[in-house]
């Protein structure tokens, strides 16, 4: 990719179903998109509203919030994966977020949440999911797929902040967001069409990693997958998502391991597939 000055630029990109959307690295020169994808889905869905969610190639991001860690920290240029805002990303077209949650120990204030990449710490978390539910509110007819992980051992959130993180997701997103009882019925990806997410003002599915899902109790109640999911419309992600991280800096193995995990998940209509198009540095040696 080339920017406006046309310097080469680095890129990071993630992509489900292996389409790829350029975010330059932070010390690299900014790129400008032509012209802004923030309704893409909509658009479609007015020429095609039969067309699966399944059957699209929807852009995402790597790291999406790492944006909000400042370049003075010590190894922010690795760390830095986007030099967009998560509400700018969703404009110029990413559909899938990946977030990295992590918290103030022992602390129960949500405001003492937020991004995360490896040790770095960035902005607040809540700050960027408004951004988020600001784009969905002057886009409502598009479908964002939010991604949150969370690593303890680099991070660690008390019961209650962790629960805390929960309220926030599910009292932001509310009715956009997907529900036990609508994956439960209507939503199953080998059906699910653009027109039936726009009928049923379906804007958000919010999916979270083992860790954040693998139970906590707090005032007497234990939470349990089946809780988060019922009470916060929160999904574990292997039940939406085929996720693999090629984990190679070599641009060929890249192209070559893409291409073997696509055969091989291709019969899997009842997942996103989430290939991470994405080079990564290896340490020397």
């Amino acid at each position: 990719m080339k920017a406006d000055d046309g310097k080469e630029c680095l890129c990071s990109a993630l992509a489900i179903n292996c389409f790829q959307l350029g975010c330059c690295l932070h010390k690299s020169p900014r790129c400008k998109c032509a012209h802004e994808n923030q309704d893409w889905m909509t658009k479609l869905g007015d020429v095609a509203p039969e067309k699966k969610i399944r059957d699209l190639v929807i852009p995402g991001t790597h790291d999406s919030g790492s944006v909000t860690i400042s370049n003075y920290k010590p190894f922010a240029a690795v760390g830095l994966c986007q030099n967009v805002s998560v509400n700018e990303q969703l404009r110029r077209g990413a559909r899938y977020l990946d977030l990295r949650v992590g918290g103030k120990k022992n602390s129960t204030l949500i405001d003492d949440t937020f991004i995360c990449h490896g040790m770095l710490k960035g902005g607040q978390f809540p700050d960027v999911i408004d951004e988020i539910n600001q784009f969905l509110a002057e886009n409502p007819r598009e479908f964002v797929i939010v991604e949150v992980i969370y690593s303890p051992k680099k991070h660690e959130m008390s019961s209650e902040l962790l629960l805390r993180v929960f309220q926030l997701l599910s009292s932001t997103f509310d009715e956009k967001m997907i529900t036990l009882e609508d994956a439960s019925s209507w939503f199953r990806l080998n059906h699910v069409t653009l027109g039936e997410l726009t009928d049923r003002k379906k804007s958000v599915v919010v999916l979270i990693n083992d860790k954040m899902n693998n139970g906590f109790s707090h005032g007497g109640t234990h939470y349990s997958l089946a809780t988060v999911v019922k009470e916060f419309g929160c999904h574990k992600n292997l039940h939406f998502m085929n996720n693999k991280w090629h984990n190679t800096a070599h641009a060929f193995s890249l192209l070559e391991s893409n291409e073997t995990f696509l055969e091989e998940a291709s019969d899997d209509c009842r997942s996103f597939l989430n290939s991470q198009f994405v080079l990564t540095p290896q340490p020397p040696g």
